[in-house]
């Protein structure tokens, strides 16, 4: 359903497969090699390094670079978790050598030719799709060891379907797919005692997206109480992956974290006190284009989960670490500064703990799922019109961009999951 999909937002994401052709073919992250693509696509989202360690953000023409190497805006774990995945994808396709004759020229022949960089939209919707199947299975996998399989399955459809897994994770390769993949492995990695890969994959999900460090906290205490050795195997899985990333980092950059991850960006919002954390703090739960609880209402059961499993001495752990981490990130994106994620479709900046929203559904009881049937309708009808509803995108530009009107975010008269209803 994923593929059949037709809207893919390949925004900020547009060099994710880049960078990955890059890494295999050249051993390297930098973008030097699409200089050309880069100038046509106006720089965006890309920062130059020189050499002498000095940075441009946002880079304006080729010449600030003399010497210097460009690089993608945000993170590189996502480009690398993804070439697994793009490197065979490529391959396979070169060695089939399709035939395209009668195809005019555009993204789809050159995928079937293997262009992969010519038509990174196409790769990045299948490989996003794949990666959000994947956190669909752990979902599955998981929940059938605390619930049984039945249970599992339901559970995992409606993560699927009724979650910004469909609108969001699976339209391009943004970092939010790999955050709804690694953290329910992470979680359950460190139910079934896996201490150490449980640190690992909740580093792992920090580098993918800074904001993850709420679940890489509340995992560390977690370990804590768990007992000495189990925080020691936590943080040892953890810290091989930091180093891994240092390592990248200081030769990309000259520093252990990308300027990405710093708090304080220059020329980018920023995560600190801003006079709108109470509009944020709103507006991520209740408005009509970006609010969790209107684009999901389905969550409003899991909280009743997650006080069924506090409540139970055998799932109280995870309770309390789903309580935790969900109110924690709900805080720290009320201090971004662009709280309402710019150019997306609902809570974006909410959904990368879309499978941790559903997981808490596996305590409910028959009563309680038939209670909750409206609320599923409606979310798997907004996530649809994210999915399948061009109109529904177009709203962020139109008839006003929403960087600089901002006052739509709180239109009900016109909302964006209606576009695809309104002339």
């Amino acid at each position: 359903m994923y593929l059949l999909s037709p809207n893919a937002t390949p925004f900020d994401s547009r060099w994710a497969v880049h960078t990955a052709l890059s890494v295999v073919h050249e051993g390297n992250a930098d973008l030097n090699e699409y200089a050309d693509a880069l100038e046509r696509d106006q720089w965006y989202a890309i920062e130059c390094v020189l050499p002498g360690g000095g940075r441009i953000y946002p880079v304006e023409r080729r010449e600030q670079c003399a010497g210097g190497r460009f690089y993608h805006y945000y993170p590189i774990a996502v480009p690398l978790l993804a070439t697994p995945l793009i490197a065979p994808m490529e391959q396979a396709l070169r060695a089939a050598q399709l035939e395209a004759g009668g195809m005019a020229g555009g993204p789809r022949r050159r995928f079937l030719e293997g262009d992969l960089a010519g038509s990174s939209g196409i790769v990045e919707l299948i490989t996003a799709s794949a990666v959000v199947s994947m956190a669909a299975v752990v979902v599955f996998l998981f929940g059938a060891r605390l619930a049984g399989w039945r249970m599992a399955l339901a559970v995992a459809l409606v993560f699927a379907f009724a979650t910004p897994a469909w609108s969001t994770g699976s339209r391009a390769l943004w970092m939010h797919g790999f955050s709804m993949l690694l953290l329910p492995a992470g979680l359950w990695a460190a139910w079934s005692g896996r201490w150490a890969l449980a640190g690992a994959i909740f580093m792992l999900a920090f580098f993918i997206r800074p904001t993850n460090v709420v679940g890489l906290g509340c995992a560390g205490v977690y370990g804590m109480v768990a007992g000495r050795r189990q925080v020691a195997r936590f943080a040892a899985g953890a810290v091989a992956v930091a180093a891994v990333f240092v390592v990248l980092n200081i030769g990309m950059y000259g520093t252990a974290l990308a300027p990405f991850f710093f708090v304080t960006r220059a020329n980018s919002a920023s995560i600190g006190l801003h006079p709108r954390i109470g509009e944020a703090l709103a507006g991520n739960l209740i408005s009509p284009s970006r609010g969790l609880l209107v684009y999901t209402p389905i969550i409003l059961f899991s909280f009743i989960g997650v006080y069924l499993w506090i409540r139970d001495v055998r799932f109280r752990p995870v309770g309390l670490f789903l309580a935790a981490v969900i109110i924690g990130h709900y805080i720290l994106m009320a201090f971004y500064e662009d709280w309402f994620g710019g150019h997306s479709y609902g809570p974006r900046y909410m959904s990368d703990l879309s499978a941790l929203y559903v997981l808490p559904l596996l305590a409910l009881r028959r009563r309680a799922w038939m209670a909750a049937v409206p609320a599923l309708a409606v979310s798997v009808f907004m996530h649809a019109q994210g999915a399948l509803c061009w109109p529904c995108v177009e709203w962020n530009s139109k008839p006003a961009d929403i960087g600089v009107s901002q006052h739509r975010l709180w239109d009900w008269s016109d909302p964006a999951f209606l576009r695809g209803f309104r002339k």
